[in-house]
């Protein structure tokens, strides 16, 4: 039996998710990270947060291989942080249950509540973090069972790692190998966890493989545009684009409290 893409989702379907992964992948590509930030919301929007979810968790994972091949140097990041990743992947396995068994509105919610997070960042980051240098096992577990949790239930884990990741004053290629180490582990254990969980979950995952080289290529695509286009320039765009996304998920999930099925 067949699980391509055409078995589950329409033509325009098909073609807004290749849209949304390609746009995603060149965001990645010329930034270092934000492909689930940018491609799970968007893809949210159309379905359930599970969907999206199981949709686009396997790009994921190519994506965050690719960028965390790139800079070398990993005794920096890699070799100094990979505990942080192992939290990661238990916080991620709670997360993934939770995909799994809590209803869609509040995940939705979460999501668009996590893009917020992420848009406030630079104020939450001038926060006085210095507890986590002071205690920077306890730091590592804390955020990164949280970011964990969040991946695993809405696939956006970067507002606690930037965070924290910041306190740390790492080089600007550790923090991104650091948080696509992370990204790539607690993807490829929630892909494994899905996967196992239901049929309609393998139904899903088969059906996106498509997507992956799509996603790999987009990104590369994005790399070459990356001296072209200003951090600034886009940054700002990055911004916008994000904050109306987070303003209609939540608009989506009061409009069908309002209009229940």
């Amino acid at each position: 039996m067949s699980f391509g893409l055409d078995q589950l989702f329409s033509l325009p379907m098909i073609a807004t998710l290749i849209a949304i992964i390609v746009l995603a992948g060149l965001a990645h590509g010329m930034i270092g990270f934000g492909f689930p930030l940018i491609s799970t919301p968007l893809v949210a929007l159309l379905v359930d947060i599970k969907t999206a979810v199981l949709v686009t968790v396997l790009p994921n994972v190519a994506v965050n291989m690719i960028s965390i091949l790139r800079g070398g140097n990993w005794r920096e990041s890699i070799g100094r942080y990979w505990p942080l990743a192992l939290w990661v992947v238990a916080g991620t396995l709670v997360g993934s249950r939770l995909l799994l068994t809590v209803p869609h509105e509040p995940l939705q919610i979460t999501l668009a509540l996590m893009i917020v997070v992420f848009l406030l960042q630079d104020k939450l980051r001038a926060l006085d973090w210095s507890w986590s240098k002071r205690r920077p096992q306890l730091a590592a577990f804390v955020f990164g069972t949280t970011a964990g949790v969040l991946s695993g239930a809405v696939n956006v884990a970067m507002p606690p790692l930037v965070i924290y990741l910041m306190t740390l004053e790492l080089t600007p290629v550790a923090l991104t190998q650091t948080l696509n180490l992370c990204f790539i582990a607690g993807k490829s254990v929630q892909a494994i966890a899905l996967g196992v969980s239901d049929a309609t979950s393998q139904k899903l995952l088969y059906a996106s493989l498509p997507l992956v080289p799509l996603a790999a290529g987009a990104v590369y695509a994005g790399l070459r545009l990356q001296s072209r286009i200003g951090a600034n320039t886009y940054r700002s765009l990055l911004r916008k684009v994000l904050a109306a996304i987070a303003a209609a998920l939540v608009l989506q999930v009061a409009w069908a409290l309002i209009n229940p099925r």
